[in-house]
């Protein structure tokens, strides 16, 4: 019996060593991750910062007070024209929206149906029902 009791003792030694093992590897895994995903983040950060600042950058160069400069200075060879209303079409050449009918018959007896103190959806219902 003390024999299978040493053997056994040594079997969970191993494997408590082994167990040791892995929780350790398990967290330094764990802190590698969360570094990776720290700096990660970090580089997201300043990302944003740098495209705000291009937004912001892009959103002043377009205004008009900016570009007008530069197309007076290359008119002559950019030959830009303001542009005219009639180049974008004429009224005239919209399509006429359709004629939508209106099926009065139909419309005629549900009022009168619902005049006359019946329920058309009720007794439609009550048909499905």
């Amino acid at each position: 019996m003390s024999r299978f009791l040493h053997r056994l003792n040594l079997i969970l030694a191993v494997l408590t060593v082994l167990a040791v093992v892995a929780v350790y590897s398990q967290k330094h895994f764990a802190e590698l991750t969360a570094e990776e995903i720290t700096s990660i983040e970090r580089s997201i950060t300043r990302q944003q910062a740098a495209l705000s600042i291009l937004k912001a950058d892009w959103a002043y160069l377009n205004q008009p007070t900016q570009i007008q400069p530069i197309i007076d200075r290359h008119n002559d060879v950019l030959n830009l024209q303001v542009a005219k209303a009639r180049q974008f079409g004429h009224f005239e050449d919209l399509p006429m929206r359709p004629i939508q009918r209106l099926d009065t018959d139909a419309l005629n007896a549900l009022f009168e149906t619902v005049e006359a103190g019946e329920d058309p959806i009720g007794s439609l219902l009550e048909g499905i029902l």
